[in-house]
Order: C-alpha cells, then sequence, then structure tokens
C-alpha cells in the first residue's frame, strides 16, 4: 500500500510541475508578445517543446532581457 501512495504522490508532484512549467511559458509567451510581437511569439511556440524544460524557460528569460530584435532573440532561443 505504501507503494501505491508513493506512486501517487510522485505522480501528483510530476504534474505539478509540469503545471508550474507550462504557467512560466505562458507567462514568457506573453512577454515576447508585448516585446517581439505575435509574430516572434509563434515562432518561439514552434521552437520550444510543451512544456518547456527548466533550462529552456531560462534561456528564453535570459534572451528576452539581452536582445534587441526578434530575430535575435529566435536565433539564440534555438542556439540554446
Amino acid at each position: 500500500m505504501a507503494e501505491v501512495v508513493d506512486r501517487f504522490r510522485q505522480g501528483m508532484d510530476e504534474l505539478v510541475q509540469r503545471g508550474v512549467r507550462q504557467g512560466q511559458a505562458q507567462v514568457l509567451r506573453r512577454q515576447v508578445t508585448r516585446r517581439f510581437g505575435e509574430e516572434t511569439a509563434g515562432r518561439l511556440s514552434r521552437v520550444l517543446e510543451e512544456p518547456p524544460a527548466p533550462e529552456d524557460i531560462d534561456r528564453v528569460s535570459d534572451a528576452l532581457f539581452e536582445c534587441d530584435t526578434g530575430d535575435e532573440f529566435i536565433e539564440r532561443v534555438r542556439m540554446g
């Protein structure tokens, strides 16, 4: 029985983490839209997996502040 409870908790933890990453990705897409426009946000959606890995979220966040154009931003995100 304890094994079932442990697996349930692990599954719930994974779902929560997935939800957190999806929420972070939504915020980033909104910020990208405001900074670089809808086209760049759409390109970002095609580049990132769903839900994005934590290191992808960090990379996108950094690029959002460091890049001056949408093209530069997408190139930086793609390069990893």
